[in-house]
């Protein structure tokens, strides 16, 4: 372990020494996602987060969306901004983003941060590509980037003649673990540079701050677009936690999930010290003035008074070094703090969302603070979902995202019990003398998964990969058992799991001692390289429909973290599926359960499972074999669609998967679906069609009949 800090130490000064010899360097802009959880926020090398085209252009990556395999964004565009007394003469504030209608435009106002470097990546899993000792989440995004360079790549940036010559190093830390999943942390190392390019010179009363249009809406149902798009919003400030959040108060999109999105301002280091006005008691003992954290709020246009919108340094660093009146009475008789709660619900809540830290007295050149923040996401409570919930925001719909907030701070801490930034007596709970951040129990790994599919069946297999995991703190093979979860029927653009059977070790303390005598194999099999040892089938489903399927494990909890007991995420194997026929390996006999069909027969528009969209329909052909052409036909034997069937490389080609269904999902290899659509993507008329379906291997023919009502 002292090795480990040692090697990072060594990395972290042969990175500063290499920084003047890339004064005049410059990186292509980049941006990635964070995908360790179900939290998908995109990250860029010049200081930006989000992106702010995902309303117009949701297939081409995420903002910040929750869960991640839904359309509900929560950030259009973020970015920090840096504010000082420059030279103890000018008040100078540098900023990664800013409010405009278009989002980052190279070289436009307010973009003031240019990439340094590609992004890095680092991972913990040892098969991945990016794996590293150094990482610090099970997935890191590193980002390099400064506010010293005034064109980008000759285009000037726009306003950019003051800048404080500091150079920055993000570090997104993500965890896919249940309490992890839904936020990342965000490490800045903020260092003034400008001995480096220009006349050195100190900071004085700094101030760091995130800037955000944080907006809670879902790109896929919405049909809004425009300012009616944004101003939906409303937000809300949690003052012990240090976290501004937002929700969607008043669109009328629907189907649609009710949730938070927020960030916070976790922690701070300055000159050996954990700064941050949680920390307020041991700075003050320590001779210190502790910093404060506040928010603040303007709206995206056409503000006055408290919420005009800053637009020159000094205005934006009376935002960063201001306390803002939250709790102020207005005109109406309401305070501030409610109309930014409610104002979405009159197409009103179109604000900007801001948070800052400080300040810290001096950073003098070639000094370094950090500041920690985190983006999140919650759902509000089952009960508070649905339209009719979306505008309710108290402590109980708020509970998911004050657990997530306080898992954050957890993690965040580690060893850190007593959050003084000091290793005390009998917090190294991993006994190398040295305070460990981001040190929690985990539970044990997620098994590994094959699901196997038959008409109104599933069997799911799995390994002992869980057993034989070691929890990070304890350094013990602490599992316990097994969970298996199912979705609802028709539960199909968002599934909500429900466990419906649990196995674990008997004779303990722990679960319900059920033992694993039940899904025990008679003998292990191997697939793939993989030897399962489980097996569970779940009966009574309906072929054709999807269902989400996963397995977790579970360990028995910490003593030392005072926790119960730990869960697998069921996102992490979670697989959709289609119960249906298998393979065909009898197609040529004249047995009747061997015959090729198709279901629903008659078909009738507007079947359950169909969507909204003509595209979007679904009939299935059945126990096909493995490889078939096949035909469909009017009764006067014109040829309308055809396609060939391969149930080795099948796993859904109609729109209906691209709007209802998500990657991974298994279809069974004896079925195929058409979107009842001619190849010229006609819509066909209520009658009565053919169909073939001829056996590539053996070049033997079925027929059959189909009947479309409208």
């Amino acid at each position: 372990m002292l090795a480990k800090y040692f090697l990072k130490t060594v990395f972290v000064l042969l990175a500063s020494i290499t920084i003047s010899e890339q004064v005049l360097a410059q990186a292509s802009f980049e941006r990635a996602e964070t995908d360790a959880g179900i939290l998908g926020l995109s990250i860029t090398n010049y200081g930006i987060l989000g992106k702010p085209d995902v309303r117009n252009n949701p297939e081409g990556g995420s903002s910040m969306r929750y869960p991640s395999d839904t359309g509900t964004e929560h950030l259009f565009e973020a970015g920090i901004w840096i504010g000082a007394l420059y030279n103890n003469s000018q008040l100078r504030v540098s900023t990664a983003s800013v409010t405009t209608s278009g989002g980052y435009t190279r070289g436009a106002a307010g973009f003031e941060f240019t990439g340094d470097q590609p992004l890095g990546r680092r991972s913990t899993n040892p098969n991945d590509e990016f794996f590293s000792p150094f990482s610090v989440g099970e997935q890191d995004i590193i980002a390099e980037f400064s506010d010293q360079r005034r064109d980008i790549n000759g285009t000037p940036i726009s306003g950019h003649d003051t800048p404080l010559y500091a150079d920055v190093r993000l570090e997104s830390y993500n965890w896919g673990f249940p309490f992890t999943e839904n936020f990342t942390i965000l490490r800045y190392d903020i260092t003034n540079n400008s001995g480096l390019y220009s006349s050195a010179a100190t900071w004085d009363s700094v101030f760091v701050g995130m800037y955000a249009d944080l907006v809670v809406r879902n790109v896929n149902t919405a049909t809004e677009t425009g300012g009616e798009f944004f101003n939906k919003n409303g937000l809300g400030y949690l003052d012990s936690l240090y976290t501004t959040y937002a929700f969607d108060a008043g669109s009328p999109d629907n189907p649609s999930i009710n949730t938070y999105g927020a960030m916070s301002i976790i922690g701070a280091e300055y000159r050996g010290e954990y700064f941050h006005p949680s920390n307020e008691e041991y700075l003050q003992d320590e001779g210190l003035n502790p910093p404060f954290v506040d928010p603040s709020y303007w709206l995206f246009s056409a503000g006055t008074g408290v919420y005009d919108s800053p637009n020159n340094d000094l205005q934006r660093y009376e935002r960063m070094s201001s306390r803002f009146p939250l709790d102020s009475v207005t005109t109406d008789g309401s305070t501030i703090r409610q109309q930014l709660r409610t104002d979405g619900q009159e197409a009103g809540g179109n604000y900007i969302s801001f948070i800052s830290i400080g300040p810290f007295t001096q950073v003098e050149p070639g000094e370094t603070i950090t500041v920690y923040m985190a983006f999140s996401a919650a759902l509000k409570p089952d009960e508070f979902q649905g339209l009719a919930a979306k505008d309710d925001d108290n402590e109980e719909t708020r509970v998911n995202l004050v657990q997530t907030i306080n898992s954050i701070n957890q993690v965040f801490r580690g060893e850190d019990k007593n959050n003084n930034g000091v290793l005390d007596p009998g917090e190294d709970t991993d006994e190398n003398g040295q305070l460990t951040r981001y040190l929690f129990p985990t539970p044990p790994d997620s098994p590994k998964m094959l699901v196997q599919l038959d008409a109104g069946k599933v069997t799911l297999l799995w390994d002992k990969t869980a057993e034989e995991s070691v929890d990070r703190v304890s350094g013990e093979m602490d599992f316990e058992g097994y969970r298996v979860y199912s979705s609802d029927l028709g539960e199909d653009i968002n599934p909500n799991s429900r466990l419906i059977r649990e196995f674990d070790i008997p004779g303990n303390d722990e679960g319900f001692n059920t033992g694993f005598d039940e899904i025990e194999l008679e003998e292990p099999v191997t697939i793939d390289g993989v030897t399962y040892y489980y097996g569970y089938e779940i009966e009574g489903l309906l072929s054709g429909w999807q269902y989400e399927l996963s397995v977790t494990a579970f360990d028995k909890g910490s003593e030392v973290f005072e926790i119960e007991s730990l869960e697998s995420s069921p996102n992490v194997n979670a697989v959709r599926v289609f119960p249906g026929t298998p393979v065909n390996e009898n197609f040529g006999s004249s047995e009747r359960q061997f015959e090729v069909g198709v279901y629903p027969n008659p078909y009738r528009v507007n079947a359950a499972w169909d969507g909204n969209q003509e595209g979007e329909r679904k009939l299935y052909f059945y126990n096909l074999p493995a490889k078939a052409e096949v035909r469909i036909y009017t009764i006067a034997g014109d040829i309308i669609a055809d396609f060939t069937h391969n149930s080795e490389t099948y796993d859904g080609d109609i729109d209906w998967y691209s709007s209802f269904s998500d990657d991974p999902r298994v279809l069974p290899g004896g079925e195929h679906a058409w979107d009842i659509q001619s190849n010229a993507n006609q819509i066909l008329t209520t009658g009565l069609y053919l169909y073939t379906v001829k056996d590539i291997a053996s070049g033997e023919v079925q027929t059959g009949k189909i009947v479309i009502i409208k």
